[in-house]
């Protein structure tokens, strides 16, 4: 009876006969998938571990003095019963019953001879050595080829993550234990397992609990609890291992990379929307908006989904705790804009000027005439100039008259000036508009990035008002002024010599019409001037105060003054390359 219950005493055997050979420090196993694997044994090595006082048999029940290459499994189980309970119902556990030479063993991952207490700094078990220890297996790539594992090495995302940078700061960050779990690891596939999604934020919540809580009353955390299988969970949005800061610019919550990648990757899926009844076009629409270009150009600064729809508090916006309930807009916007009121809340939010579905009448009146005065005007100029074009072609150069210097110093440096703001102004306004053009890119990775080119274009924006105010000034107090002023005055002339020089043009006459000192040419291109620089002034400064005009006017007043700037920009733009830079 007494050999039943001490089979070590049945056996006979004793730690000295076992170390006649595996004392041999140069004794290796045979036929282990990993070489080099040395079953030498070192009696001091024990004598310091937690099984000081143990013998060999009381682990290895079955050796004997003949015993096989490969011991059958350690009776771990004799002592620690919940342990390798949990480790039997795990997937290692089953993988070791299927005879899976790859599956780990106890002494994988807590040592041989020499096991310490898992809060032992020198324990392969340690939360701080855990890492190295199931690295072992999943960042070996033999280990991960013969296995089939469908995840890379897990390892190099987690060294980039700020778990791992905690723990090298010497402080508590989650190890793989913490997330999967010790000896019952499931596949995140099994309800059982700690990163199934149904459990992740309870996972996550051991270290984050209030974040958890939040989390769990969202419109995202009841459709976990729904058991909806397209639910973003916590490793969704924050990656599984890579889980940066959200001040990191490679983090996946990033400012600049929620509304480019995190958010849209499940809310501009179609399927998704199908599925779910979401609306489409997000990313389109905000792309469009003030916010969206400013995103786009890498602003961190500038409001993105989370700004507006809440981190882990996302609710629907007919909930009336949701950030983006009607009752909550002028409060959400004032984060960004203290002061906003219900004007600066109402109306369409993600829409931008290129967006004409449901536009007030003037707004939709006003790009409809835009884009006809466009069309119509500076089509009008370049079918002038191709006709110009075209009969000083077949004429030839004519000879050089006599010079006249038409400008004085004064008048040449207004010019200068107005046509370097002019120049910074279209360059920094459409820079915004078309973020992704290469000629936008030096303002996209100046230092700064949005908030540089916003300064600069207001700078040349006031700069411009300026030399405009400088200039009205100075036609009303100079003579010189006056006389320029009553030049440019438009006269029915200017109508018979649009009409002569159309003549000349299609051979109806043989002379081509001489003008004034200024010309329809120069004066159409100075009223234009005088036109388009109040319009963007007074567009321009609405933009820019748009907390303040709110006040004043209404949504639709604001959204009138954004197409208006942005068509009238085009316009302006358009007229100098066409008009002025072939007469001059």
């Amino acid at each position: 009876m007494l050999a039943i219950w001490l089979p070590g005493f049945a056996s006979g055997q004793e730690d000295a006969d076992c170390l006649i050979c595996h004392e041999d420090d140069s004794i290796e196993r045979e036929g282990d998938w990993r070489p080099g694997t040395s079953v030498f044994v070192d009696p001091e090595v024990i004598a310091s571990s937690m099984h000081e006082g143990m013998m060999c048999i009381d682990c290895h029940v079955d050796a004997t003095d003949d015993h096989d290459e490969r011991l059958p499994s350690l009776a771990c189980a004799d002592c620690h019963d919940e342990s390798q309970e949990a480790f039997d119902a795990g997937m290692h556990g089953e993988s070791m019953a299927e005879g899976n030479e790859l599956a780990p063993t106890c002494g994988d991952c807590h040592g041989g001879h020499d096991i310490q207490p898992i809060d032992d700094p020198s324990s392969p078990a340690h939360r701080r050595n855990v890492l190295l220890t199931c690295s072992r297996c999943h960042a070996n790539a033999e280990f991960i080829e013969r296995a089939e594992l469908h995840r890379v090495s897990p390892l190099e995302g987690y060294e980039q993550s700020v778990h791992f940078g905690a723990i090298v700061d010497g402080e508590e960050g989650a190890t793989c234990t913490d997330c999967h779990g010790a000896h019952g690891l499931f596949r995140a596939s099994d309800p059982r397992s700690a990163i199934h999604a149904s459990n992740i934020s309870t996972t996550c919540g051991q270290c984050h609990e209030e974040i958890r809580q939040v989390y769990d009353v969202s419109v995202h955390g009841d459709a976990v609890a729904e058991g909806l299988d397209d639910a973003p969970t916590c490793i969704d949005c924050h990656g599984e291992h890579e889980i940066r800061s959200h001040v990191d610019p490679a983090s996946s919550v990033y400012p600049a990379e929620l509304s480019k990648t995190t958010c849209v990757w499940c809310h501009e899926s179609a399927t998704i929307q199908r599925r779910y009844g979401l609306a489409g076009h997000r990313k389109e629409s905000y792309a469009d908006s003030y916010h969206g270009l400013a995103d786009q150009a890498g602003s961190t600064t500038v409001a993105n989904c989370a700004s507006c729809h809440g981190v882990h508090d996302i609710l629907p916006s007919t909930d009336s705790s949701s950030t983006i309930h009607p009752d909550n807009l002028v409060g959400t916007c004032g984060e960004c804009h203290p002061g906003a009121s219900a004007n600066f809340a109402a109306g369409k939010i993600h829409a931008g000027s290129g967006d004409s579905d449901e536009d007030h009448l003037f707004v939709a009146f006003a790009r409809t005439f835009y884009l006809w005065l466009i069309v119509v005007v500076i089509g009008g100029m370049a079918i002038h100039n191709f006709l110009d074009l075209r009969l000083k072609g077949r004429v030839g150069r004519l000879p050089r008259g006599k010079d006249h210097q038409r400008f004085t110093p004064n008048e040449r440096g207004q010019h200068a000036v107005m046509a370097v703001s002019f120049i910074v102004l279209a360059y920094t306004g459409f820079a915004l508009k078309f973020p992704d053009a290469w000629w936008a890119w030096p303002l996209v990775w100046l230092n700064g990035g949005e908030e540089t080119r916003r300064v600069i274009h207001r700078i040349a924006g006031v700069v411009m008002v300026a030399v405009c105010l400088y200039h009205l000034v100075w036609i009303v107090v100079t003579a010189r002024g006056r006389e320029q002023l009553g030049q440019m005055r438009p006269k029915v002339q200017d109508a018979r010599d649009v009409a002569q020089m159309f003549g000349y043009f299609v051979g109806k006459r043989a002379d081509r019409p001489s003008f004034d000192r200024f010309g329809y040419i120069e004066k159409a291109e100075y009223w234009a001037l005088v036109w388009g620089s109040a319009v963007m002034a007074i567009t321009g400064f609405a933009l820019w105060f748009e907390t303040e005009v709110l006040l004043l006017i209404p949504k639709w007043g604001f959204d009138l003054a954004t197409v208006v700037h942005y068509y009238e920009a085009w316009l302006a733009t358009l007229a100098i390359v066409v008009w002025h830079f072939y007469w001059v």
